[in-house]
């Protein structure tokens, strides 16, 4: 890592399916719906926070909102975040990529893959990305563990491993989850030795946690215990208070970095 701290906050810009996973069976209408409304949350606190972010946006929820994405590019970066949520096929890579090349009318160089599952490098670059940040090297139990992983990001080939943050040795993590089951004292420590020993965070939400949920929907109280406007207000000040410690930068400018 060269130069002065950074900050790369991302996204994960989708439909809102997670219910789904536990029972519910919202229609897909209504998962874009949601996912549609969060966004135009999201969006005037982005410009007021006045900071440039990644956005990993699967292609179905962008042909959705194609002016909310194709506006959303001119400031914050548009990246893959496959074609749908509740799926992944191989030919995925490409197609996601193809779909938000044709509404942002840029380049799409980044993808991670929903759930953060295990992705295939060798097709991931041959769809033309050069970089993926699917990996949290963390144990979360019921998904993954991934403790073994590197926690700095790393080539693999052509493609650059931009591993989610966490704090080094103890691996507390630092991703959306831990921001509402992390005492507050604790996270931003954390936060602040990741930064401090690594030169930068990479950080990511998504959309929907930031209001509040459908009523009467099935969500764990693991994920439902801080969003909402306490979400928004936590991270709202975290990002305030980190930002006299580092600049905010996308995902991408990562690659311009010398990785060594």
């Amino acid at each position: 890592m060269n130069g002065s701290p950074t900050i790369h906050l991302s996204f994960d810009v989708e439909e809102f399916d997670l219910p789904n996973e536990y029972g519910a069976t919202i229609p897909l209408e209504e998962q874009l719906e949601h996912g549609r409304a969060a966004l135009e949350h999201l969006t005037p606190w982005l410009e007021d926070l006045n900071i440039r972010t990644t956005w990993f946006t699967t292609a179905r929820f962008a042909e959705y909102v194609p002016k909310l994405v194709q506006q959303a590019s001119t400031q914050h970066e548009i990246a893959s975040h496959g074609v749908r949520h509740d799926r992944f096929e191989d030919q995925d890579y490409a197609l996601s990529k193809s779909s938000l090349e044709a509404i942002t009318g840029h380049q799409i160089v980044g993808f991670r893959k929903p759930r953060l599952q295990p992705v295939n490098t060798q097709l991931c670059t041959e769809a033309g990305y050069d970089y993926d940040s699917s990996e949290n090297p963390i144990r979360l139990p019921g998904r993954y563990d991934n403790r073994h992983l590197p926690r700095i990001p790393r080539n693999e080939g052509d493609l650059l491993r931009i591993p989610i943050s966490t704090s080094p040795k103890l691996r507390i993590p630092l991703f959306w989850l831990s921001w509402g089951n992390i005492p507050r004292p604790l996270l931003r420590s954390a936060l602040n030795r990741a930064l401090d020993h690594d030169g930068r965070l990479v950080l990511f939400f998504h959309p929907w946690e930031f209001i509040e949920p459908p009523p009467g929907v099935p969500i764990p109280k693991v994920v439902r215990r801080r969003m909402g406007k306490r979400l928004h207000d936590l991270v709202d000040s975290e990002l305030r208070l980190l930002a006299h410690r580092a600049s905010f930068q996308s995902m991408k400018d990562i690659l311009d970095d010398s990785i060594t």
